[in-house]
């Protein structure tokens, strides 16, 4: 039996692509879920394969442009949804820190010539996409709903256990109600756990993407040896 899962759209938005779409589900147990691609067909075909289900799309209430939220945006955190969170963050910073740790630095440092970004996004090898992980988390998010910015430290491994434990302590500590809005973007608690759900898991696709074709790159091979 089909099931109806609703969804919540964003139209022209930079995230995979310049202007591009994303389609959300706010169900905890696929919590932080995002399907994107150049417009809503693409982005809600993608939120379908990654849910696994065998389910009809309903999309609940669409927005347009960068950084606005849902009105389901503006409910009050719950309890599930922190904890939520807080598992997908568990699982990724571990997985993210293992493959660091993994790689040599010429596998690291590679910048594949045919990895096609949108205009904004500078991290193009397997280390800047881990930096730019803690600092979208500890550097935009956290900052863009009035929870503080912090410094990087200057090692990557220690920055992504840092940055971990800020994020860590922000989830579980910060009112279930915030509303934040500054310079027409808006931010919420609700927001915040699902961006924060998402991001990491996302990048940590790419980068071991990246990091397979990375070792058989005929230049990685040779500094290799």
């Amino acid at each position: 039996m089909r099931t109806r899962v609703q969804v919540y759209v964003e139209n022209d938005v930079a995230m995979a692509f310049d202007h591009g779409s994303a389609a959300w589900s706010f169900e905890v147990d696929v919590w932080g879920r995002c399907g994107q691609g150049p417009d809503e067909a693409k982005a809600l075909g993608d939120l379908n394969s990654q849910l696994g289900k065998d389910a009809d799309l309903v999309v609940a209430e669409r927005v347009r442009g960068d950084e606005r939220a849902f009105h389901r945006d503006h409910r009050p955190a719950t309890d599930a949804e922190r904890r939520a969170t807080l598992a997908v963050l568990a699982d990724s910073r571990r997985d993210v820190m293992a493959l660091v740790r993994a790689c040599p630095d010429a596998v690291l440092d590679w910048d594949d010539p045919h990895r096609a970004l949108p205009s904004y996004a500078s991290w193009r090898t397997v280390r800047q996409v881990a930096w730019h992980i803690v600092d979208t988390e500890s550097r935009y998010y956290l900052p863009m709903i009035g929870l503080g910015y912090r410094e990087p430290a200057g090692d990557l491994l220690a920055e992504l256990e840092l940055s971990a434990a800020h994020v860590r302590k922000a989830v579980e500590t910060m009112p279930a109600d915030l509303v934040r809005t500054t310079n027409g973007a808006t931010w919420t608690s609700v927001k915040l756990l699902r961006r924060l759900a998402w991001h990491e898991r996302g990048e940590l696709a790419v980068m071991r993407a990246q990091a397979r074709r990375a070792a058989k790159a005929p230049s990685t091979s040779l500094r290799r040896r």
